[in-house]
Parts: C-alpha cells; sequence; structure tokens
C-alpha cells in the first residue's frame, strides 16, 4: 500500500509542476506573438583546432523560448548552423554562425508555436585549401566528426540540466530533437545516424590509401559520442544520454547511406535538388570556397528518404496521412517519399549584374534559398579583414548573390515558414504532443478504445464508474476535425469509419473529469 501511495504521489507532484497551455493548435501552429532569447549558455567545452593549435574553448548556444509561456515539458530542437566547418568571412561567405539571419528566424519560428530551440554552435575548424585531397578530405570528415560529439554533448548538457538543475529551461529531455542548415545539416544527420565506429567510419571512403590509416582515429579523435577523454576530445555529462527523438536538415548531406540501419530515428528532409554543393542523391560533396571535391558517393535528401521508405523509419509519417497545403506541395516532387520535402529551384544560365560596380557574374544553382544576410556590413567586414586581397568584398558578395540572386529577406522567411509548417507535424506525431493534466492521466489510465488499429468503427469506453464520457472528438493529423459527439454523458460510445481515408488520427474524449488524447490508425 505504501508503493502504491508513493507512485500516486509521485506523479501528481511531476503532473503538477507540468502545466500544459490551454491554447489550441500549440506545437503546430503560432500560439505566441513574442520570443524571449537567452544567448551565449555555455553547454560544454572542447579542443577546437580552428587556430592550427589545439586549445580548449566553450561551446555555446544561444535559447529561444516563447515568452510568457507556463509549459515546463517543452520538446527541445538543436539547431546547428551553416559555415562549411569555417567562421563567417573565413569561409569566403556571409553566413556562419548561430546568428545567421536564417538560425534566428527558423528558431523563432519553432518558438512561436512553443518549442525551445538551442541554436548551438560546433567546433569549426578544416584545410579547405590543402591540394592535397586526402587532406581535404580528412580534416572536413574530422570537422563534421567533431560537431557530431559537439551536438551529442549539447542533448546531455539540456538532461543534466533537468537532473540537477531544476530544469530551468522548461524541457521534456525524452524529446530532443536535431536539426541543421547548411553544414549543420551534415551535423544533424551525423548525430541521427552516426553511431557505430567500426561499421559506418572504418569505409574504404575514409581511408588514407598511402597510409592505410583512416582519417578519423578514436584514440585521437573520441568516440562517436564524444564521451572518453583522448589528445583532441574532452568529454562532457558522459552519464547521461545522447540521443534525438528526430532529426530534420535544411541542406546539407550524410557522409555515407551505409549510417542507416533499420530501426533509426525518423528523419525530414529540405533540399533543393539543384544544391551545387552537397548531393541530392548519391553524389559529391563539393567545397563552396574552392569547388575542390572532398567527400564521394554521400548521400543527400533523396537518398536518405529513399533509404528510410524502404527501411520503414518514416512509416509514422505516412500513416498519419497528411493531407495539408504544404504535405501536397511536397508529395508531388518527392516521388513518394514522405519526410522530403524538395524545394525546387530550377536552374537557368546566365548573369547578375551587380551595382555600384559594373561588375557580371556567371549565375550559379542555387543551394540555400532560405538564407540571407546584411549585403552592406557583409562587404564591409570583408573588406575591414581582407584589406590586401586582390578581391574586394563588393566582388565577393556579388558571387554570393550568383547562387541565391534575388536573395531577400521576404524570401528566406517564405520558405522557412514552409519549412516549418512542413515539419511541426511531424514532430507532433513523433513526439505525441497531445496535453496531459492530473485529471487527464486519470482519464487516460480508465479510457479503453478498440480495437486499434481498426479497418471500420472503434469503440471507446470508460471503466471507471465516478467519470462520464462528455464528447469525443476525432481530427486528422492536419488538425481537422473529422468526427464529433456532443452533449453525451455516457461510459461506452462507437465511431463508425464510414468515409475517412486510411491513415492516423487523434481522438480526443472530454469526461466530466479531465480529458484525453489517443493516436487512432484506420488500416
Amino acid at each position: 500500500m505504501f508503493k502504491q501511495q508513493h507512485f500516486f504521489l509521485t506523479l501528481l507532484t511531476v503532473l503538477c509542476a507540468v502545466q500544459v497551455s490551454a491554447q489550441t493548435g500549440r506545437y503546430l501552429n503560432e500560439v505566441f506573438t513574442g520570443v524571449t532569447v537567452t544567448q551565449d549558455i555555455e553547454y560544454a567545452q572542447n579542443i577546437s583546432v580552428l587556430t592550427g593549435t589545439p586549445v580548449l574553448i566553450p561551446l555555446r548556444c544561444d535559447i529561444y523560448a516563447p515568452t510568457g509561456d507556463t509549459v515546463t515539458n517543452r520538446p527541445l530542437v538543436l539547431l546547428g548552423p551553416t559555415g562549411n566547418f569555417l567562421p563567417a568571412i573565413i569561409n569566403g561567405g556571409p553566413t556562419g554562425g548561430i546568428r545567421d539571419s536564417a538560425n534566428v528566424e527558423l528558431a523563432k519560428l519553432l518558438a512561436k508555436r512553443g518549442y525551445v530551440v538551442a541554436s548551438f554552435y560546433y567546433r569549426q575548424g578544416w584545410d579547405p585549401l590543402n591540394p592535397n585531397q586526402d587532406v581535404r578530405t580528412a580534416t572536413i570528415l574530422k570537422a563534421a566528426y567533431r560537431g557530431v560529439q559537439d551536438a551529442r554533448a549539447c542533448a546531455r548538457f539540456f538532461r543534466k540540466t533537468v537532473a540537477e538543475s531544476s530544469n530551468p529551461y522548461g524541457i521534456n529531455p525524452d524529446n530532443i530533437v536535431i536539426g541543421g542548415i547548411g553544414t549543420g545539416g551534415y551535423v544533424a544527420m551525423g548525430a541521427a545516424y552516426l553511431n557505430d565506429f567500426a561499421l559506418e567510419v572504418q569505409l574504404p571512403k575514409f581511408q588514407d590509401f598511402n597510409t592505410g590509416n583512416y582519417y578519423v582515429d578514436t584514440l585521437l579523435d573520441g568516440n562517436v559520442l564524444g564521451t572518453n577523454t583522448t589528445p583532441l576530445n574532452n568529454p562532457n555529462h558522459v552519464s547521461y544520454s545522447s540521443d534525438f527523438r528526430l532529426a530534420f536538415n535544411l541542406g546539407g548531406a550524410m557522409g555515407d547511406s551505409v549510417w542507416i540501419q533499420a530501426g533509426e530515428i525518423p528523419t525530414v528532409g529540405f533540399q533543393t535538388p539543384q544544391d551545387p554543393f552537397a548531393p541530392y542523391d548519391i553524389g559529391s560533396v563539393i567545397v563552396p570556397t574552392t569547388g575542390d571535391l572532398v567527400i564521394d558517393a554521400a548521400a543527400g535528401a533523396l537518398a536518405v528518404a529513399r533509404i528510410n521508405d524502404r527501411l520503414q523509419i518514416n512509416k509514422i509519417f505516412k500513416d498519419a496521412n497528411f493531407t495539408d497545403g504544404y504535405s501536397l506541395a511536397a508529395n508531388k516532387l518527392n516521388q513518394g517519399f514522405e519526410g522530403l520535402f524538395p524545394l525546387n529551384r530550377p536552374f537557368t544560365p546566365g548573369t547578375i549584374s551587380c551595382a555600384p560596380a559594373p561588375l557580371s557574374l556567371p549565375l550559379q544553382p542555387e543551394g540555400s534559398p532560405w538564407s540571407w544576410w546584411n549585403e552592406a556590413v557583409f562587404i564591409a567586414t570583408w573588406d575591414q579583414f581582407n584589406p590586401n586581397s586582390p578581391t574586394p568584398g563588393i566582388v565577393v558578395n556579388c558571387n554570393q548573390r550568383a547562387g541565391n540572386p534575388d536573395m531577400s529577406a521576404t524570401k528566406g522567411r517564405t520558405y522557412l515558414d514552409s519549412v516549418v509548417n512542413y515539419l511541426a507535424p511531424r514532430m507532433y506525431v513523433v513526439m505525441e504532443l497531445y496535453p496531459t493534466s492530473i485529471e487527464d492521466f486519470r482519464l487516460e489510465q480508465s479510457l479503453k478504445v478498440f480495437p486499434n488499429p481498426a479497418s471500420d468503427r472503434i469503440e471507446v469506453a470508460l471503466v471507471d464508474g465516478d467519470n462520464f464520457i462528455r464528447s469525443v472528438e476525432l481530427m486528422d493529423m492536419n488538425g481537422r476535425t473529422v468526427f464529433v459527439q456532443r452533449n453525451l454523458r455516457t461510459d461506452h460510445t462507437v465511431i463508425n469509419r464510414d468515409n475517412l481515408s486510411s491513415g492516423l488520427y487523434l481522438l480526443r474524449v472530454q469526461g466530466e473529469k479531465g480529458q484525453t488524447s489517443q493516436r487512432i490508425l484506420f488500416r
């Protein structure tokens, strides 16, 4: 009896601390108008080689949360920026940090839906200008490997804050998502899938045939989780989990398709099929700075989605049968592979003229239509840090614009809005982001829904004689009500399928005491 009382007291304490917003559409739609940003939170310390000399540095993130929110069990999204594993300017471009325009906007769009977002810095540094391809490949693989270690350390940091610091950021440690833009997409895909060093890293393509050595060495670079001490890895928060529930990428690719094994987490991929630097299917990774090859036979968004489909990793998305406008638009282009949104940007050769100089450069295929930057600031910063460069900032900026000729904040935000409207429902079903409270929990425990999966009907029954069903509502995974019964006072009711399509639905039951939601699958 004591153990049972202790269990329920513990449960009630936890549930009292988990206040859920009553606002409709949370996690699917914007329900907050303001976002609070906390900058420069140190999540780890690790060894950087950016300057050529290994040095221990702090790793920091900016945290975005909905202003005025009272919920304390929110999903956490870790968001890695682009930058080709080098800082802006050094990488020859205007982006490469956690405060890039696209990073900030994507974080805010998610926070306004109720998520907590940590835009995190990961270690940078490699040798893109080396004429030896083995050196280029080795150093960029090591950079990506360090980024994966850092993403996992970031996840462990937040889980540690829940366990040891009274959850200051109000997150659910079981619902952490990893995502990234551009180069951050490589990091996200690695953090999602890279888990077997012998099978997934010790591949012939990752081996220097001159020496026989693999490019990444765990004795030097650390293990795939970054939890052991080596000359180039400092472990952080090693007693906590490094796992994620879902991954997404805007551009970038995966080092090799063998990384994807059955039972991995679902992923959502956004990429322009015309991406000139990362393959859309299986292909080569090209250095934007020089145009040189660094990795062959990498897997882009299409390849990942195709393998996920074969292994049924994204089956939960297919079961949901999304029919919103964003899903329908993606389905026209994604060859039937759910979780893939090709952002098509057809390329027409031509030139771009950049004022005020009489400058004309050839257009390039577009790889990041969601990106934008302050051109005047970029040009001035480039000239300040490269005073002796034969290429002035205005020419460098023009070259960047050649791959994004109609670049603007409006265009970038439009693409990111589409990204979030496609991504949010898929995060919702994977993490089962349904409201709960003390009374809701009691109702859930006494509610019986059967059969599930169902073919033609489901029965809804309560086995608690002290409670009654007042209403039942069935919604598709786009949030539309497709069936409703109200003004009930019964312990049993039936929902006939009628003409409903196959797929996942959300059943919401309102009891006399509490409410609860369950997923229903009609076959």
